[in-house]
């Protein structure tokens, strides 16, 4: 969805929107690593504000997402319930390329062409920056035995306790065949 900034009023404009899979999927990275899918409709309520010298977007992205666990693997529904305050600014206001740091007032600050707002895209934005950087399924995920690859939270491992070697085993093996330190 694109919307001109000419045709926000004065007053200022609301939108509400319900998003599907098929509004996320082209912003979908083939090898997404969360597997992202839409549970249900996502509930998308914004209100543009124009102002002198910049756009302010202000309102909540709220839905339900399927995602799959980082340590299990196992799919589980998470709870999307972002609020969304940016500022759009023309581009032609955006910093130079020697300005690199930003302040952390700044990390909300976007740049537009200065007539056309791209909503899907800024929705999309929120989406993604909303998820956490590791997605578990719970904090106490137990996560796959590293051995035999059973979910630890659903069933014990299957690995006999005897089998795990350390990977230290070698050094134990070299330390016995050395002489004994003398004044041990």
């Amino acid at each position: 969805m694109r919307i001109r900034v000419d045709e926000i009023p004065e007053a200022g404009r609301t939108l509400r929107l319900q998003w599907d899979d098929s509004h996320l999927a082209p912003y979908v990275p083939e090898d997404d690593p969360f597997q992202l899918k839409l549970v249900g409709p996502i509930q998308v309520e914004l209100e543009l504000q124009k102002l002198p010298d910049h756009l302010r977007i202000r309102g909540a992205v709220k839905g339900r997402l399927g995602l799959s666990c980082h340590r299990c693997l196992s799919r589980f529904e998470w709870l999307l319930d972002e609020p969304v305050d940016v500022f759009l600014f023309p581009e032609e206001q955006a910093p130079g390329e020697e300005e690199t740091e930003l302040d952390v007032e700044e990390l909300d600050y976007d740049f537009f062409d200065g007539e056309v707002i791209e909503i899907d895209q800024l929705i999309a934005e929120q989406i993604f920056l909303a998820l956490p950087f590791k997605v578990l399924c719970g904090e106490d995920c137990r996560g796959l035995c590293p051995r035999c690859g059973v979910n630890l939270n659903e069933e014990p491992c299957r690995c006999a306790a005897g089998d795990a070697k350390s990977p230290f085993a070698a050094l134990l093996k070299i330390k016995e065949r050395l002489p004994e330190a003398a004044g041990e």
